[in-house]
């Protein structure tokens, strides 16, 4: 059984290890770099849109609503 920490300590090693090895995969021909280009493009987009309105719905929540015209009174 992995425990935790080794689990955390592999997973960050695979993350550093990366780097080099997409800019080898990059480096052999144009077509990969356009590839992994395009795909880091798509990925930080949808990571951006997403943390948009994450944050957005976060607002929603702590700010206090809006002042606009309040409901007619009631006839009495």
């Amino acid at each position: 059984m992995v425990s935790l920490e080794t689990l955390v300590s592999e997973l960050l090693e695979s993350i550093v290890d990366a780097g080099p090895q997409f800019l080898d995969i990059a480096t052999r021909d144009p077509i990969s770099a356009v590839l992994i280009a395009f795909g880091a493009l798509f990925v930080f987009a949808s990571v951006g849109a997403f943390g948009v309105l994450t944050l957005g719905a976060v607002l929603d929540l702590v700010t206090p609503s809006r002042i606009g015209r309040e409901p007619p009174r009631e006839a009495r």
